[in-house]
């Protein structure tokens, strides 16, 4: 969590019994948390001390595509910006107030991340099992390639030493 507001830990806090959140104030903060800890999601305020959310969003997307980044802020001076911040890969895009509702309106993007995780997560348990079962066809390939090759090879010996055999008769 890129941010310093309780206030918004508690609205986290009724969409999850225990979330795990790190709160970080810099840029080489987020970087190094990034590289020993890996986020479902990433939330950010607007305006941070040294970095926005262009920089978080850009932080993040280098280290990993796949976290979406949530901006949540008290305000914007231009509306335009909201666009462009999900134009640069915020995911979403929220008010801070009012702050007791915070939590039922990230409810529908978080279930949507998960859905979307899930899918993810399913794609590539899938691509993992056919993989596995491509690997297990190409060992019995070459097995019975050997043993087809150890087949002819004993055929042969069996030829050569019949054929011999007629020839010394």
């Amino acid at each position: 969590l890129v941010s310093d507001s309780v206030l918004i830990q508690r609205q986290f806090k009724k969409l999850s019994d225990s979330p795990e959140i790190r709160f970080v104030d810099s840029r080489l903060a987020l970087s190094n948390a990034l590289k020993g800890f890996m986020p479902d999601i990433v939330v950010t305020d607007f305006s941070l001390d040294g970095l926005d959310a262009f920089d978080v969003i850009s932080i993040v997307k280098d280290v990993n595509s796949l976290i979406p980044v949530i901006v949540i802020t008290g305000n914007v001076k231009n509306e335009s910006i909201i666009d462009e911040l999900l134009k640069a890969g915020a995911y979403g895009f929220f008010y801070k107030d009012p702050m007791n509702t915070l939590h039922e309106r990230l409810t529908p993007l978080f279930l949507k991340i998960f859905d979307e995780r899930k899918q993810n997560l399913k794609i590539i348990s899938d691509q993992r099992r056919s993989k596995e079962s491509i690997r297990e066809l190409a060992d019995y390939d070459r097995a019975f390639g050997r043993e087809e090759k150890d087949e002819r090879d004993i055929f042969d010996k069996v030829i050569d030493f019949f054929s011999s055999r007629n020839r010394n008769a």
